[in-house]
């Protein structure tokens, strides 16, 4: 009996959010980066290259997580990086992921606050802050350079970190 040829199902097609907001091609160095970064973390959330929205509104960023738990990643601004600084910003993007999860956010209540803003600069933020920290573990425990990273304390500037310190989360005061 001759073989039946496999059925291949195709790829589901994108929404219409992924289209706006994630449509365009991944080189294969990032693709490589984002191979790494799923062996690291099983749990990894969906990653998508930027869309034309996204390239309007976001163009100077390495990536960005969506409300809806997405990571978006800007081919345009990792072209030519190698693939481990590639899952370097995957990793920064997936803890603003877990970041998301532990506050049990709503997307909708994620989206307000993103366009609300903050009114601290983004390298004294405390969600920037720990996201940068998790990229500079990663770095250390593979023995590779740091990289310039927003100052904590001086907006505008960049530095090499040597160490983060973040804020306890319910500072203990103390009883005099």
């Amino acid at each position: 009996m001759p073989q039946q040829p496999e059925k291949t199902v195709p790829p589901p097609k994108p929404s219409l959010l992924q289209r706006l907001f994630g449509s365009s091609e991944l080189t294969p160095e990032i693709q490589q980066g984002i191979d790494i970064a799923k062996r690291e973390n099983p749990n990894l959330a969906n990653v998508q290259p930027y869309g034309p929205i996204s390239r309007l509104l976001l163009n100077k960023a390495q990536g960005y997580t969506s409300p809806m738990q997405t990571i978006y990643l800007n081919p345009t601004q990792l072209e030519g990086m190698n693939p481990q600084d590639v899952a370097d910003t995957v990793l920064h993007e997936q803890t603003h992921v877990n970041q998301m999860k532990a506050r049990g956010s709503n997307p909708l209540m994620e989206l307000y606050s993103e366009m609300k803003g903050s009114n601290l600069p983004y390298g004294q933020r405390p969600d920037e802050m720990a996201a940068f920290q998790a990229e500079k573990e990663r770095r250390a425990r593979m023995n590779r350079m740091q990289t310039a990273v927003p100052s904590f304390t001086n907006p505008g500037e960049y530095y090499v970190p040597m160490d983060t310190r973040l804020p306890p989360a319910n500072p203990v005061k103390k009883n005099k």
